[in-house]
């Protein structure tokens, strides 16, 4: 019994000092449960056309026409604060930072087209034909990791990357978690709550290399050595597997298994579309369907990251002017403590706008939930 105790023990040592990516089940959990569902024509192998792309995703949401982008896809059945690429884990492969979702269906929106976000209907995605590990630009400091998807309207051209001249987005396209958390399979339990992102993109880099391998764009924009820096852990590459349907999905510890098959340009349009008024009437009830409970236990994650994060944001600013004090003339000491009080107080007073902020939004979401969603707090 000792015996068994001590070998335990040593295996969870050893796997504790590298990143390997091992789900707790061979295959991602679905998310949510009712995602489980696999229509019989998602067997398909091989080469695919835009018509079966229109079928196979009538089953998971709705296509509505979107000037100037055509037909476009927004999921079903998704909470209030759903984002594209965090229901799922990011791994190391030869082709970069590869997404690897959660839904049964991430195998199409997270790697073929892009996703857009309109203010009343919320995350779109379009359509196209060519496969990429993640359509993502990064931003990363020493202490964060963030990713936004890459928006519809910026173009891709071949041998210089994403064209886009101001190379800023909206901040509510991106996400961030501290970096050593980047590589945890829940990454949406490590959001941090948008009303930081301020203040996180002014200290933060922007990451958009990207280079084309075999047709095929590849991400350069956040690199293995930058990850094992800040997360202070290596990353094992895992090998990519292509595999002929959906169903087969999955991580083991040498390989990443995914369906990635070729999609034929056609004329084709959705058998089942709606006015976008329609599809804001469909899409609105599951932005109202979270209960008092667990909006309130979101809540509280999120006070939680905004008050750990701002603290070390404040820590992180006395090291490097510690650190300053300590290689620079004794004569410019004070100085650079004089300064370092002022950056102190400025920056404390952007995390005070930052919570009233972030309570402000609470509130409002609360008084969005639905009597019949109310329920009592457990005694």
């Amino acid at each position: 019994m000792k015996k068994s105790i001590i070998l335990a023990l040593l295996a969870i040592g050893l796997s504790a000092s590298c990143l390997v990516y091992i789900p707790p089940e061979d295959r991602p959990a679905a998310y949510p449960a009712e995602d489980n569902y696999y229509p019989e024509s998602s067997y398909a192998s091989g080469e695919i056309t835009l018509g079966y792309i229109y079928d196979y995703l009538s089953g998971f949401g709705v296509w509505v026409n979107y000037p100037p982008y055509g037909y476009v896809w927004m999921p079903r059945g998704l909470g209030p604060h759903w984002h594209p690429y965090v229901h799922g884990r990011w791994i190391w492969t030869d082709y970069g930072w590869t997404w690897v979702s959660n839904y049964s269906w991430g195998w199409l929106p997270f790697h073929y087209g892009r996703w857009g976000r309109d203010v009343r209907l919320g995350w779109f995605w379009v359509p196209d034909v060519d496969w990429a590990p993640a359509r993502v630009i990064w931003r990363f400091s020493d202490i964060y990791i963030g990713w936004a998807p890459v928006p519809p309207d910026i173009p891709f051209r071949s041998g210089t990357g994403y064209d886009w001249r101001n190379r800023q987005l909206d901040d509510r396209l991106w996400i961030f978690v501290e970096g050593r958390h980047f590589h945890q399979g829940r990454l949406d339990n490590w959001v941090i709550p948008r009303e930081r992102y301020r203040t996180i993109i002014n200290i933060t880099v922007l990451g958009d290399q990207v280079t084309v391998r075999n047709n095929m764009i590849i991400n350069n924009g956040l690199s293995l050595q930058q990850v094992e820096r800040i997360s202070g852990r290596p990353v094992t590459k895992v090998k990519l597997k292509e595999i002929k349907q959906p169903a087969e999905e999955g991580v083991s510890p040498n390989e990443v298994r995914l369906y990635r098959p070729v999609i034929k340009k056609e004329q084709a349009t959705p058998k089942m579309a709606v006015p976008r008024e329609e599809a804001e009437r469909q899409i609105t009830p599951d932005r109202l369907s979270q209960d008092a409970n667990s909006l309130e236990a979101y809540h509280r994650r999120e006070r939680s990251l905004l008050e750990k994060t701002q603290k070390m944001e404040i820590d992180r600013l006395r090291r490097q002017t510690e650190n300053e004090v300590k290689v620079g003339p004794p004569q410019g000491k004070q100085k650079k403590l004089n300064e370092l009080q002022t950056r102190i107080e400025q920056l404390k007073q952007q995390h005070q706008e930052e919570k009233q902020q972030l309570i402000q939004r609470q509130e409002k979401e609360k008084q969005t939930i639905r009597p019949e969603n109310l329920k009592k707090k457990d005694n």
